[in-house]
């Protein structure tokens, strides 16, 4: 089957072979043009783990066009991956996708009676389908249900597992209030997924809220779980990883999240729960709920600041900082507010008498963000940031930082575990463990 897909940003370009890679013919436009050269030479231009195994070896199902008429023409399927910033108040901005309306709009034009279906992946405000996009294309005196179709269809993937999670999503999520959409998307994914119980079909509104509250229910999990690890750490004889394993044995509960680190960040979890907020508001409901949990989440990096005046004392003179992984998570090179960002600017901002932030990231080649921090060094080697630093914070989960196992300082080094990955380790290393008790951790 043709396809166009237009948005070959981090989510759009994984997403795009991943269809070639179940026999569609993928026709794509995008701005970039750094990307469309990666492309052509069969290299992946973002950290994106099997994704330039899938250009290698999908390429030729792909066609990179110049013109987005020419895409609207030959297909009549278009997937729209495109970004949708936050504003200020937590919802999402439309204008990059109603940029590509307005192109599309006058290219069906020319396209008369043909239900060209326009399936929206990019995460939006509820109400955005009905009230903007159906209205915003029919301004150009084309009709719904005729010229147009309309469906919603975010996925839920994470940087750093997106080809994984699109071979293996725990839910399709199909919203429209068309049934030839409906019929259109079923038939595409049909061929793709043999378990049929992933479908799940929602009208337009309804998928738009689900795709919020999914994300926002996860943010509620790890808020829990942090000020379940805050209580432990304030508490005598506690260790919140134990507490945890426990209350996630539940089934109603489930383990999934329920474990000790640090805050959640990167480019989902965060700003889908601002705008869940900000639904509820517009609708006259008390944002109570993602409000007290952003709350909770943006207090964590005060819980590892309060770590390091406590463990200063430890030391007799100006300490250096050691940071293991600076993106949001592994296999991803995203760092802006990330949890490791949050805690570099705030100790930037600090008077706690720190000489030096010395940090090691294996997924990140662009560091410039720190080029005017003259706190920050950055190490391309494991080693020479444990060798530099006297405070060592692991700030994502990755078992390669078990390599620290088979390095020997020469001095005492303390390793502030905020993933409980060391059950422990030989002197002079020594473990704090996050969500433990100060005294027990005897460090």
């Amino acid at each position: 089957m043709k396809i166009s897909v237009i948005g070959l940003g981090k989510l759009g370009l994984p997403f795009a072979f991943f269809l070639a890679s179940h026999g569609n013919k993928i026709l794509c436009y995008d701005k970039n043009k750094k990307i469309l050269d990666s492309i052509e030479k069969k290299r992946s231009p973002f950290v994106e783990p099997y994704l330039e195994k899938y250009i290698k070896k999908y390429r030729k199902n792909v066609e990179i066009y110049e013109r987005l008429d020419d895409l609207i023409n030959k297909t009549n399927v278009t997937f729209l991956v495109l970004p949708t910033p936050s504003q200020k108040d937590g919802s999402f901005s439309n204008q990059y996708i109603l940029n590509v309306l307005k192109k599309i709009g006058k290219s069906l034009k020319n396209k008369r009676n043909k239900k060209h279906l326009i399936n929206i992946t990019s995460t939006l405000s509820p109400y955005s389908c009905e009230k903007i996009f159906i209205p915003f294309l029919e301004k150009y005196n084309l009709k719904n249900e005729k010229d147009f179709l309309i469906s919603y269809n975010p996925h839920f993937i994470a940087q750093g597992t997106t080809i994984y999670n699109l071979n293996n999503p725990d839910i399709l999520l199909i919203g429209t209030n068309s049934s030839k959409a409906k019929e259109i998307l079923i038939n595409i994914y049909k061929k793709i997924y043999s378990k049929r119980n992933v479908f799940k079909i929602l009208n337009l509104l309804e998928s738009e809220i689900t795709k919020l509250s999914i994300n926002t229910f996860i943010t509620n999990k790890i808020s829990f779980a942090n000020y379940i690890s805050e209580l432990s750490e304030n508490s005598e004889n506690t260790n919140a990883s134990k507490i945890l394993d426990v209350i996630g044995q539940d089934k109603r509960i489930g383990h999934a999240y329920m474990k000790v680190g640090t805050r959640f960040s990167g480019p989902c979890f965060p700003r889908d729960n601002k705008a869940l907020a900000n639904f509820a508001s517009k609708i006259g409901i008390t944002n109570d709920l993602p409000r007290v949990v952003d709350k909770i989440n943006n207090r964590q990096t005060l819980r590892l600041i309060k770590i390091i005046k406590y463990l200063k004392g430890k030391f007799k003179k100006r300490i250096n900082i050691g940071i293991l992984g600076l993106s949001y998570k592994k296999d991803t090179d995203i760092i802006y507010d990330s949890q490791s960002y949050d805690l570099i600017s705030k100790l930037s901002l600090s008077k706690i008498g720190i000489s030096n932030i010395f940090v090691f990231d294996r997924f990140i080649k662009d560091f410039s963000i720190y080029k005017n921090n003259n706190l920050v060094s950055i190490n391309k080697k494991l080693f020479d940031t444990v060798k530099y630093s006297d405070i060592l914070f692991i700030m994502y989960k990755d078992n390669y930082f078990l390599k620290l196992k088979y390095i020997k300082p020469k001095k005492t080094k303390i390793i502030v575990d905020c993933w409980g990955l060391f059950d422990h380790i030989q002197k002079p290393f020594k473990i704090y463990n996050f969500g433990v008790n100060y005294k027990i951790n005897n460090v």
